[in-house]
């Protein structure tokens, strides 16, 4: 299937990076004080921020309300290669990068998009997932009978979106779309199967995820978009951790194991 060749690239783009110096904390600048990292390792856990309404990269279970997903199992790892434990915050997703920057979370792990504006403020991980974003519709919708060819298409129907998401600002760029932003991914699939908004535009496993699936189409697909972790800018200890979790997580056979556990049986 695509992902296989999807999840062999990231690989691939790993490797090449140890060349290029992603792993290297040197390439940084320095910090006053104490690191993240030191900070972590001392307090003896890792606050990892995420917004628990997106399975299957995170949602909550019921009963218990326990926060679960890929993302939750991929930050574990890193807490358990820095060897402290795990504590996930949730709150919205459009809340998650002004609490990085404020230090009331370490890292942000919610399916959130690597984007250049992103990267100003916050520091990437390499890519741990990519996705194709999607534009669904109910199966029985008269407005679109067809697939569309482009966002523009969208031009006066009353579009939902995860607010503080990429999605969110493609389609604000586009006049004449009625956006609608979400702070529960949740709450607008709802909204989607009982007509209330006309479409929604999504990260393609969360479809896959729904409940609902089943009313739904596909009218658009975007190419395939790269997923990071974030974390604060100049902390190069913490982000070689991050990274090196993940690296070693596809030398292991770990990842693979993780995705076909959420996403299905995609890489063998």
């Amino acid at each position: 299937m695509k992902r296989e060749f999807v999840v062999l690239g990231m690989v691939i783009c790993i490797g090449l990076g140890f060349g290029v110096g992603w792993f290297i904390p040197g390439l940084f600048a320095p910090t006053e004080g104490p690191s993240l990292l030191e900070r972590i390792e001392s307090r003896g856990y890792f606050l990892v921020g995420t917004s628990a309404d997106y399975p299957p990269f995170e949602n909550k279970t019921y009963p218990g309300a326990q926060i679960v997903g890929f993302d939750i199992n991929i930050s574990l790892l890193i807490a358990n290669e820095i060897g402290v434990s795990l504590q996930m915050v949730d709150m919205d997703f459009d809340a998650l990068i002004g609490a990085c920057r404020a230090g009331q979370i370490d890292m942000i792990a919610a399916a959130m998009t690597y984007d250049p504006t992103r990267a100003d403020e916050l520091a990437a991980s390499i890519t741990y997932f990519t996705v194709t974003q999607i534009v669904v519709v109910r199966n029985d919708s008269v407005d679109f009978l067809d697939p569309i060819t482009s966002l523009d298409n969208l031009t006066t129907f009353d579009v939902g979106c995860q607010s503080g998401t990429v999605m969110q600002t493609e389609l604000e760029a586009i006049a004449g779309i009625n956006v609608f932003p979400y702070a529960r991914a949740d709450l607008m699939m709802q909204d989607v199967v009982n007509g209330i908004l006309d479409a929604v535009y999504i990260d393609g496993p969360i479809l896959d995820a729904s409940p609902d699936k089943e009313d739904l189409k596909i009218i658009y697909s975007s190419d395939e978009e790269p997923l990071a972790l974030w974390t604060q800018l100049n902390e190069p200890e913490l982000l070689y951790e991050i990274n090196d979790a993940i690296f070693k997580a596809y030398q292991s056979g770990v990842y693979a194991e993780l995705v076909n556990f959420w996403f299905g049986n995609v890489t063998t």
